[in-house]
């Protein structure tokens, strides 16, 4: 074979091949054009049948109430620290911190010897009077007694009267009793120690109810009078709510805090509430009844406009809405919604207006 010949076989060997690349992208184009047409068909409709799902809850009317949370502290009832009313040593104590005590129990005695031994020549005394008192009656009545002698009788009984009383009450008030039923706070005296008149004995409290204090800022003193009912808890009684009674509000504000003290009445008979515990109170500033209260995250922001989402015959509805009160995570609803709509709580952002919605869950 000459040179032109295999020159002219291996040009024919590329046209061939060529053809035959030529040939296999053509079958793939083909195939292309049939297939593609129908995978777009098969999305669209997939696109068509995809439903939002979602869940509901049927509104229901309610009682709102618009609370100020205040914090206070717990206080005695009742307090008085109990001093001595006479000089000398304590010759006996009835009393250790945090004794139960009842209102006349005794508490301490002081020793009152030397007062006993006045009271006894006082007690001398004033029987001198009356028998001196006596025999210059019956001399005036005898005529052999003066005026002047019977006066100064009567001044010297009633001299040795008032020494008597005197003496007699510093007696009774070596003994130191409980004015009321309560509890031995803190003891300042022990046994044998001397105390002076006025020297600080014990501190009793009267916690069988206890007073919670608070201070209302003076923006709102006007939504509250005596008498209202207070709900409190406490910081160390978590599983607790205690009621309670305004029974007393300042006059006047705190110059520096700018509040109105408050005062709480609260029932401890269980002994619960001790004095210095943190309290929180729920004062109630109004009453909103046949409210609708929907969570906060369902009032939507659109366009300087809150709405809300709600499901009526499977089709998703877009509702302008007024909101009022909010209290936590719920807002309340003053208008554009009514009780037994189903509102959309879940999936109310893949729901579009006037389109259906598939309803996996109905809240009550």
């Amino acid at each position: 074979m000459n040179q032109n010949e295999r020159r002219f076989g291996r040009t024919l060997l590329s046209v061939l091949i060529c053809l035959g690349i030529m040939a296999a992208v053509a079958a793939v184009v083909v195939v292309a054009i049939k297939v593609a047409p129908s995978e777009a068909k098969t999305q669209a409709n997939g696109a068509q049948q995809r439903v939002p799902q979602v869940s509901v809850r049927v509104l229901k009317s309610e009682t709102v109430e618009d609370r100020l949370v205040l914090t206070g502290s717990v206080q005695p009832w009742e307090e008085v620290v109990l001093s001595s009313e006479v000089r000398g040593k304590i010759e006996w104590k009835g009393i250790e911190q945090g004794d139960a005590v009842q209102a006349g129990q005794e508490l301490y005695r002081v020793d009152t010897l030397s007062i006993r031994a006045r009271l006894q020549q006082a007690q001398a005394q004033h029987k001198l009077s009356l028998q001196e008192l006596e025999r210059i009656d019956r001399l005036a009545k005898s005529g052999a007694g003066t005026p002047q002698s019977l006066d100064g009788a009567v001044a010297n009984r009633d001299v040795a009267d008032s020494l008597l009383r005197i003496l007699q009450i510093e007696v009774e008030n070596s003994v130191v009793k409980a004015p009321f039923d309560g509890i031995a706070d803190t003891v300042l005296i022990d046994q044998d120690e001397f105390v002076d008149v006025g020297t600080p004995l014990v501190r009793l409290v009267q916690v069988h109810k206890v007073k919670v204090m608070f201070g209302i800022p003076e923006r709102d003193i006007p939504y509250f009078k005596i008498g209202d009912s207070v709900r409190v808890r406490m910081d160390a009684i978590e599983d607790r709510t205690f009621s309670g009674v305004i029974y007393r509000i300042a006059t006047s504000a705190d110059m520096s805090t700018h509040t109105f003290k408050a005062e709480v009445e609260v029932d401890n008979a269980e002994g619960l509430l001790k004095p210095g515990m943190i309290a929180r109170g729920a004062f109630v500033r109004e009453t909103y009844p046949n409210s609708l209260m929907i969570p906060l995250f369902t009032a939507i922001l659109l366009d300087d406009q809150r709405v809300a989402f709600i499901e009526k015959d499977g089709i998703a509805e877009l509702r302008p809405i007024q909101v009022g009160l909010v209290q936590g995570s719920s807002v309340q609803v003053t208008g554009g919604l009514a009780p037994g709509e189903r509102l959309i709580v879940k999936g109310q952002f893949e729901a579009r207006p006037g389109e259906k919605v598939d309803v996996q869950e109905v809240l009550e």
